[in-house]
């Protein structure tokens, strides 16, 4: 198979013989130049995070294991803590 590179415009790919420097998207509308309509994108916000930090399966500081950082509000109790602590060997640090 062989590919033509010189493309022409043609009736089959632009809207009317008289738009033939208009560019247009992949459904056939012209391309606004230089407008950008922000109103169809969806801004994602990052929380704010916590001074806790916790480091899981029997991580330390320092070490290169897995740690957990939750966002603000959304830090543990004193008890669950303490027993993740006792069970999985989980460390929480608060940071000053």
């Amino acid at each position: 198979m062989t590919y033509n590179n010189d493309w022409k415009p043609t009736e089959n790919n632009i809207s009317s013989p008289w738009d033939v420097n208009v560019q247009e998207n992949n459904i056939g509308q012209p391309l606004k130049t230089g407008v950008v309509d922000y109103s169809k994108y969806q801004i994602l916000h990052q929380p704010k995070y916590s001074k806790w930090k916790c480091y899981l399966f029997g991580n330390r500081p320092g070490g290169n294991g897995i740690m957990y950082v939750p966002s603000e509000g959304r830090v543990p109790n004193r008890f669950v803590r303490f027993m993740m602590r006792i069970c999985f060997d989980c460390m929480w640090v608060k940071e000053k």
